[in-house]
């Protein structure tokens, strides 16, 4: 198993509901996150306009795609009390079928993982013994069970 979180995604008005993968290899220096194609079509921001390009290194090579500056906000979207949020960057890859979180958001939410295997995580802020379990990825509709492994080179070369 991996840790998935419920999130909503708002960007110029228009918002999207999200099951997003916490992916410990998905680092990055700036607040980013990946979507997959239909979430940027459903935020506005596919087809591609206005943006610039970012390559990541994927485990199947270098990829180029858009990539949106603060074009977001990422809400960590909690039962128990106020939602989290943070300024995100969006890069949007066709190659891939849900929201991943890079290593640089999860930490701005104060996200820690404790369990990979079971999906346990808690918030730095919650009590020590509280633990927060992954929700299912069909809660989105996404029916994998592995994660992409991401890796920002350089989010301005063509």
């Amino acid at each position: 198993m991996v840790c998935r979180v419920r999130a909503r995604l708002v960007c110029s008005g228009r918002a999207k509901e999200v099951v997003a993968l916490l992916n410990s290899g998905f680092e990055s220096d700036e607040p980013d996150i990946v979507v997959p194609v239909d979430v940027a079509r459903e935020l506005g921001l596919w087809p591609p306009s206005g943006c610039d390009t970012a390559v990541l290194d994927t485990g199947g090579g270098e990829v180029s795609s858009p990539y949106y500056r603060g074009c977001a906000d990422f809400i960590l979207l909690l039962d128990d009390r106020e939602p989290k949020k943070v300024r995100v960057n969006v890069i949007v890859n066709p190659h891939v079928d849900e929201v991943a979180v890079s290593d640089y958001v999860a930490s701005e939410l104060g996200i820690i993982l404790l369990d990979f295997k079971r999906g346990d995580w808690r918030l730095k802020d919650d009590p020590p013994d509280k633990v927060r379990k992954s929700v299912s990825p069909a809660d989105s509709g996404v029916n994998r069970t592995e994660g992409t492994a991401l890796v920002m080179t350089d989010p301005t070369r063509r």
